[in-house]
């Protein structure tokens, strides 16, 4: 007869249990939702950015989901899709920033020398003075090859937005 006096204290506890688990369950599912809203909001941006204007892209919420350990909140899949893309824009955003170095090189310099180019033909090599400084030479290289990842980065961000990891 005495186990009978310890059960209604049992069942409550337990009860109180099961209802912070379920808590705690609604408001990982809410704040996995909220985080996932915002990434999709910064992805929408960087692709709105990606113009060939060599724009820096933002990344303030996968920052910030790293080091808040939000990112625990999502599956392996999502996160390594969302990993993947956010190391692109981190590459783009490199880019950028030494091509805005390279930019204020092109206009700063005043050197007289010119560029050369070497061409190869089947029978010969020649050498050839450009119209450009080297640095300006460098700039227009840089710029068209980050032109042409700037189509990549955003077909990629574009097909990452029409997958099912929003839900």
């Amino acid at each position: 007869m005495e186990w009978e006096s310890f059960l209604p204290p049992f069942f409550g506890v337990l009860a109180a249990f099961a209802l912070q688990w379920v808590g705690k369950r609604y408001e990982r599912s809410k704040d996995r939702q909220q985080f996932l809203q915002e990434i999709r909001r910064e992805f929408k941006s960087c692709s709105e950015l990606l113009t060939g204007a060599a724009q820096l892209l933002p990344t303030d919420m996968w920052e910030s989901g790293k080091a808040s350990g939000l990112l625990n909140l999502l599956s392996h899949e999502a996160k390594t899709k969302l990993a993947t893309a956010y190391f692109a824009i981190g590459s783009h955003n490199y880019e950028s920033v030494k091509l805005r170095e390279v930019s204020i090189l092109a206009a700063t310099t005043k050197e007289k020398p010119k560029a050369e180019i070497e061409l190869d033909f089947p029978d010969k090599k020649v050498t050839m003075e450009t119209p450009w400084t080297p640095a300006e030479l460098l700039h227009q290289g840089l710029t068209i090859r980050l032109v042409d990842t700037e189509k990549g980065l955003k077909k990629h961000i574009d097909d990452l937005l029409k997958e099912d990891i929003w839900e």
